[in-house]
């Protein structure tokens, strides 16, 4: 049964048929071809896979997000990032990094946080002549390092299928993410000079002044819903809520860009992206349970604990598995199949948790920005109007250094664990 629902998904993916569809279809496939009886069990399966608190967090992260970026926090955002790295060469490049960090940290979804950005710097790019195909491997390679930001949904989810405190994996992911953008930005950097990228004209202090006031708001965002966390005053599917009513009141009553009739289109907006990422969840969950129902976990187990004698082996094993699935299928699947079988291996082999979290959710990003299927590389070629295989090659620095990094963190868990460690989050 295993066997024929593996292959089926294999061909389906490979036929381009969408992902929640394969999955479905390959439970189906497999219960349909052993054990018929069992077919009533998969609708539960369905529920069961969205029956879960925390994940109330994804739409409503989702929401707050595209509110603020309809309202004009996102091009506030940008500009406050312009002040900071706008008179360094390429400062337009690094402009994008930092504002798409920032602004990860109110939306949690990498391709919005790449729609939102991008719709309002790649016409500023265009308008300096930097290379279309350059801008649009930053504005992607920015994206990549976005599934380590909380509040990630990436995050949210591997927290939900593996047990692990979404808390501390939101503590977790901020230095790595910290440490991936400085890489991306001092590649950027060595670019643009090499490039001779123009700089931006200098700025008066009273306008940087005012930019900085007018960008407090978004920023004083970031600052309550991970303050709140960590200070125990909200959980983080609470905070999501929090977030909400924070972005309708600044977008709608203060900065007054968000209006009655944008409400209709937000809503629309959360709704696609929810939809698609909750249909992958539950259809995912079906297919899980049929590699349950087959053992497949505990004999996989069973074969990575024989060969990977030590935690070094069996998570390089893991980074390799997770970036192949990652360049030929979307980011979800993998995650809630595999993650809820390999973190027990990960922390019977000495690893801690939310270090091995935080370890998928950096090689997720790499998926992201790899082609043929990274979701940010798409979002990014369609707002710059450019093709994927002019991009690639600029794009490819990019995923070596994120490789690179990725590497360093995986070896230095004191990155990843030193603010879990300090809230309390993982052992000393």
């Amino acid at each position: 049964m295993g066997l024929v629902a593996f292959i089926t998904l294999v061909v389906m993916l490979l036929m381009s048929v969408p992902v929640a569809i394969a999955l479905a279809v390959s439970a189906l496939a497999g219960l349909l071809y052993s054990s018929p009886e069992f077919l009533i069990t998969l609708p539960q399966k369905f529920v069961a896979g969205l029956d879960s608190f925390p994940l109330l967090a994804i739409p409503l992260f989702v929401l707050a997000g595209s509110l603020m970026s309809h309202g004009g926090m996102a091009r506030r955002i940008v500009d406050m990032a312009m002040v900071v790295v706008g008179r360094i060469p390429g400062g337009l490049a690094l402009m994008v990094i930092v504002s798409t960090c920032l602004f990860s940290g109110i939306s949690g979804s990498p391709s919005a946080n790449t729609a939102a950005i991008g719709s309002v710097a790649i016409p500023a790019m265009d308008s300096r002549k930097y290379p279309k195909d350059f801008a649009t491997a930053v504005f992607a390679a920015a994206g990549g390092v976005s599934t380590l930001v909380p509040p990630a949904i990436d995050l949210i989810i591997i927290g939900v299928v593996a047990g692990m405190s979404i808390g501390g994996l939101f503590a977790a992911g901020i230095l790595p993410a910290v440490f991936n953008a400085l890489a991306l930005m001092a590649l950027t950097f060595f670019f643009a000079t090499r490039m001779g990228l123009p700089l931006e004209p200098p700025m008066p202090w009273r306008q940087k002044a005012r930019i900085i006031w007018n960008g407090l708001l978004p920023i004083l965002m970031i600052v309550i819903i991970l303050g709140g966390i960590y200070a125990g005053i909200f959980t983080p599917t609470e905070a999501s809520a929090v977030a909400v009513v924070y972005g309708f009141i600044v977008s709608f009553f203060i900065y007054r860009e968000l209006t009655l009739e944008d409400i209709p289109k937000v809503l629309l907006h959360t709704a696609k992206l929810t939809g698609t990422v909750m249909l992958v969840l539950a259809t995912a969950s079906m297919f899980s349970f049929v590699l349950v129902f087959e053992r497949i976990p505990h004999l996989l187990a069973e074969l990575i604990t024989t060969y990977a004698y030590n935690w070094i082996v069996f998570i390089l094993f893991v980074h390799v598995v997770f970036f192949i699935l990652g360049m030929i299928m979307d980011a979800l699947p993998p995650i809630i199949i595999l993650t809820p079988i390999l973190a027990p291996v990960a922390v019977e082999l000495g690893m801690e948790p939310i270090h091995f979290g935080i370890l998928i959710a950096a090689n997720v990003g790499l998926g992201m920005i790899s082609p043929p299927v990274g979701i940010c590389l798409y979002v990014a070629c369609g707002i710059s109007d450019t093709k994927i295989e002019s991009v690639v090659p600029r794009l490819i620095p990019y995923l070596v250094v994120l490789a690179i990094t990725l590497m360093i963190i995986t070896f230095f868990p004191s990155i990843t664990l030193f603010l879990p460690r300090l809230l309390g989050y993982a052992g000393g």
